[in-house]
């Protein structure tokens, strides 16, 4: 499995997957100076992360995965025979590496864009790491849904609807109280209840936190999901 993940790894020596990893934070952060300012710009620039540009990350490193594969021999390095599932499962941890990557990034550039705005902006790095790395979690499953579903649907197509229903389904689906039936709910609950960010983008005013137990549904119902769909990842045969 050590050697299959250095493989993949390899495969994207090129810089168009870190430049994703570059360009996406940077986007996230820029749109949400734009739209508040610098004063709100810590919990503004997560809540675009959260709300469109995580997924798409992800769709955008599935897609050239999806692509490079295709004009490999029409996906021929993919079928390994037992090695299938091995490749498919190292292809979902190369995406959630670049994911956290990707993280990383918008926390760096939020604390140095907190060093031009000393005074006026405020960034808690150790929350804000913490809450990345929840979110992160917390989507963990879209990453071998988005392979799994590359079978039946086109790439592009795939794209395009997973940015679709976390941006403008998953807010709205987010507020009522059956949200643990849609996924892509579960790391906007961990943002409000960490951050007090509704799915809408309002802050929250709360005499009192929200419960720890949110954030560990949220947290469990995805990495069961993750499970779920790595089984069928590596189960599944091409046609």
């Amino acid at each position: 499995m050590r050697k299959i993940l250095q493989s993949e790894c390899l495969k994207q020596k090129h810089g168009a997957y870190f430049k994703l990893c570059l360009v996406l934070p940077f986007i996230s952060l820029f749109i949400a100076f734009l739209l508040c300012g610098p004063t709100i710009l810590e919990n503004f620039s997560i809540y675009w992360w959260e709300a469109l540009f995580l997924f798409t990350l992800a769709g955008l490193l599935f897609v050239y995965d999806y692509k490079a594969e295709e004009g490999a021999g029409h996906f021929q390095n993919t079928l390994q025979g037992k090695l299938t599932g091995k490749i498919k499962v190292a292809k979902v941890m190369t995406a959630l590496k670049n994911l956290f990557l990707a993280s990383c990034v918008l926390l760096l550039f939020l604390y140095l864009v907190s060093f031009v705005f000393c005074g006026v902006m405020t960034v808690h790095f150790f929350r804000d790491a913490w809450v990345l790395l929840l979110m992160l979690i917390a989507s963990a499953w879209n990453v071998p849904l988005l392979f799994y579903l590359s079978k039946w649907i086109n790439c592009y197509l795939v794209l395009v609807l997973n940015s679709f229903l976390c941006l403008l389904v998953a807010p709205f689906l987010a507020q009522t109280s059956f949200w643990y039936l849609f996924p892509y709910t579960y790391h906007y609950k961990i943002a409000q209840a960490i951050l007090h960010l509704k799915p809408s983008g309002e802050v929250e005013v709360l005499n009192h936190p929200h419960p720890v137990g949110l954030c560990i549904v949220a947290i469990s119902l995805s990495v069961l999901l993750f499970l779920i769909f790595i089984k069928a990842l590596k189960e599944q045969k091409r046609g």
